[in-house]
């Protein structure tokens, strides 16, 4: 789509706040074209004037070099560029081809904000010097009359433009801050989503665990029902790294992952907790119930071939230590340690096995 397409130009090697500033202006640059080019039209038609309706067409050609600037990765220049002939248009159209009767001045209202929206927070210089002159700019037009306008019009043509000028102040502020707003909210769940989530598996992170895994345990204590936690090791994960090389052995633990993902019910929380090491939160389930999951798991890992990228396959097993839940139990991590004294349990009977513990009556 052509819109996509020029909407994202010299948006590619960027970080992603100063790629969305960049798509920003793009767009800014594409609707400002289309408002002057519907003036420069009415120039021709409506109005009847030639060499305005020229004029008018070098500036809307001006407004979609921007993107040209952009797409050349001279983001600051582009800004600059747009700005400052955005303010010479409005002062042509204001003090050459017609009078501030017809309003054009007021979209010197759109500078402060468009360039504090778009200028990076380093370029303080740029945003107070553009936003000054545009102040300057618009309080000269509102206080100076051409006496000698190009086109002369009568009061019901000027009220007419002033009118339409207020239209397109008010939509591209409303497209502006619609589309700010909306890149506000991805942002925010893209940094939500990396504070929970485990760059290399996907799953949820340590931190994420104990925060879920605390809300969950409290639910379990207040509608009384069961809940358990598995802690899951790979055995002699090391070896693998050694022989293999870690990104053989950052493969196996994706794939590992994923089965186990697959393996698990949409309610029970999965997290990668250490290097190998992976909890789970296994909500209103018994403790024979967690002990089927786990064994589930655990033969689907020892009977899975993975394959590394030098073509050869490996084998890894995991060791599961399981704890139930008791009443007395008001912490996550007091589950988890109980959970990781019956993983030693399953590491010092051989590995590859399933062991839970219990407390002391």
């Amino acid at each position: 789509m052509l819109f996509t397409t020029l909407s994202n130009l010299g948006t590619d090697q960027l970080n992603f706040h100063s790629e969305n500033k960049v798509r920003l202006l793009n767009i800014i640059s594409i609707i400002t074209v289309g408002i002057s080019s519907l003036y420069t039209l009415s120039y021709f038609t409506v109005l009847n004037h030639l060499g305005v309706g020229v004029i008018n067409a070098g500036f809307t050609l001006a407004y979609a070099l921007t993107m040209v600037f952009n797409r050349l990765h001279l983001h600051k220049p582009a800004k600059i560029w747009f700005f400052s002939i955005l303010m010479f248009h409005l002062f042509i159209c204001t003090n050459v081809y017609l009078t501030n009767a017809s309003g054009f001045h007021l979209f010197y209202f759109l500078v402060p904000t468009g360039v504090f929206l778009l200028f990076e927070l380093r370029e303080k210089v740029d945003k107070i010097v553009l936003s000054v002159i545009s102040v300057l700019l618009f309080f000269y037009c509102e206080n100076t009359l051409n006496a000698t306008p190009l086109i002369a019009l009568s009061e019901s043509e000027n009220h007419f433009l002033y009118q339409s000028v207020i239209f397109f102040n008010m939509l591209e502020v409303i497209v502006v801050l619609s589309l700010f707003s909306s890149k506000i909210e991805q942002n925010e769940a893209l940094l939500t989503k990396q504070a929970q989530t485990d760059s290399l598996t996907g799953i949820a992170n340590r931190h994420h665990f104990f925060k879920q895994g605390t809300s969950l345990l409290l639910d379990a204590h207040s509608q009384q029902l069961h809940l358990c936690v598995a802690l899951l090791d790979f055995d002699h994960f090391k070896s693998i790294n050694d022989n293999h090389g870690h990104h053989n052995g950052d493969r196996c633990l994706k794939q590992i992952t994923q089965l186990i993902k697959n393996n698990i019910r949409s309610s029970d929380l999965f997290a990668r907790i250490g290097g190998e090491e992976f909890a789970l939160v296994l909500p209103d389930t018994k403790l024979d119930e967690a002990k089927q999951i786990a064994d589930k798991i655990r033969h689907l890992i020892s009977e899975k071939n993975i394959s590394l990228d030098n073509g050869d396959n490996v084998v890894c097993t995991i060791s599961v230590g399981i704890y139930a839940k008791q009443q007395p139990d008001k912490d996550i991590k007091t589950l988890l340690v109980n959970a990781d004294n019956a993983l030693y349990q399953a590491k010092a009977l051989g590995r590859n096995r399933v062991s839970f513990y219990q407390k002391a009556p």
